[in-house]
């Protein structure tokens, strides 16, 4: 698992948009998250933008449950 610090700048995108919600995630849910969940949001750090934003507006869906499950708690 990656220090908060490493994730936060990891959350920085080429977007505002993407910023703010992978920083939602972060900030409110990822320290309480299961393991699983905590390595589906590192998953998604590691998507380049294009497959990350179409994920985050339902233009895609993941294969990966645990990857919906983030994207479910980041529209909470």
């Amino acid at each position: 698992m990656e220090s908060l610090q490493k994730l936060a700048w990891r959350c920085r995108r080429g977007t505002k948009e993407l910023d703010f919600l992978m920083q939602k995630y972060l900030n409110n849910y990822y320290q309480t998250a299961s393991e699983d969940l905590q390595h589906a949001f590192e998953r998604m750090l590691d998507m380049q933008d294009p497959e990350l934003y179409d994920l985050l507006v339902g233009r895609q869906t993941s294969k990966d449950q645990n990857i919906n499950q983030v994207i479910e708690y980041i529209y909470r």
